[in-house]
């Protein structure tokens, strides 16, 4: 994971877009298919879960009012007031994939006797980063009001885990919460410095400002993090058959991380890429499956 710190300012376009493209980086299939197969499975993983008789659910619940964006809950049987809940923030570079993508780890999660939530929020073009941010703050004060006796462990692959960091580092006094939400974070092959972001093809869609840049980078706002529990986890993965770059952001985020008092480890999967690193939670025996449940157990419950 020790990559050189690549100059975005120095290479080209061409090259930049390159090493943020997740896909070009998949060796078991071709980059214009890998994506495509990877949507379906978690379409038709989530389809699953929403359709299996014995799951009780509540889809398309709005968490900021009427009209506002959704999110899904599945239970599991016989779930306790304190059941433990997972909080899961989907990927796709702010501007792809929903809901319904989101909620393949269901069935493996409910059999575990947790709760699972999916997170949607509005896309890019139509959103911003700031807006985006906003929503993913309300659905998780929405949640926590919802859930006040369990423990919250958010979660987010690719953009999503991006969104999920951004959720550590907030102020929660000013969303009328009492005290910090979330037990531990699960962050999956993420984005945690928008500022390579900003020249590369993905900013097309998302045409980031330079103030969004410095407020929304995880990186850049570790300081932040500071307010967290002490006894709080933040589990980073990521798959063997990854950007260079995606793995030194994660590998720098984590740098960041140590001298807080907090527990940090991080793990690659050896075999996994961008997509099969969440592909394989829709299985129960999966080995990143077992991870975040050994993360989650070891939390303590205060």
């Amino acid at each position: 994971l020790n990559n050189p710190l690549i100059t975005m300012t120095s290479i080209s376009r061409e090259e930049r877009d390159y090493l943020y493209s997740p896909s070009k980086w998949s060796r078991r299939l071709p980059s214009d298919e890998v994506v495509a197969v990877h949507a379906r499975k978690l379409m038709e993983a989530t389809h699953k879960a929403q359709t299996k008789c014995h799951v009780r659910r509540e889809l398309n619940v709005e968490y900021a009012g009427p009209g506002s964006q959704t999110l899904d809950i599945y239970y599991p049987d016989g779930d306790r007031e304190s059941s433990d809940v997972f909080i899961y923030i989907h990927g796709g570079y702010w501007q792809f994939m929903g809901t319904e993508h989101s909620g393949f780890m269901a069935l493996p999660f409910n059999a575990h006797g947790i709760i699972v939530a999916a997170v949607g929020y509005d896309l890019a073009p139509k959103a911003t980063m700031t807006l985006i941010v906003g929503q993913c703050r309300q659905a998780c004060v929405y949640l926590r009001l919802k859930f006040p006796k369990s423990r919250l462990f958010v979660c987010g692959h690719s953009a999503g885990a991006h969104l999920a960091a951004c959720l550590l580092a907030t102020d929660w006094s000013h969303y009328g919460l009492g005290g910090f939400p979330f037990s531990g974070a699960i962050l999956l092959s993420g984005i945690y410095d928008l500022t390579p972001i900003q020249q590369t093809y993905v900013n097309d869609a998302l045409q980031l400002t330079d103030e969004e840049v410095m407020t929304f980078s995880p990186i850049k706002t570790v300081k932040q993090l500071s307010a967290l529990p002490t006894h709080f986890s933040v589990l980073l993965a990521i798959g063997e058959q990854e950007s260079p770059e995606f793995k030194r952001q994660m590998a720098e985020y984590r740098k960041e991380l140590q001298p807080l008092d907090l527990s940090c480890s991080l793990h690659e999967l050896m075999g996994d890429d961008h997509f099969s690193l969440t592909e394989q939670m829709e299985s129960d025996n999966s080995a990143l499956n077992k991870l975040i449940l050994d993360a989650m157990n070891s939390s303590p419950r205060l």
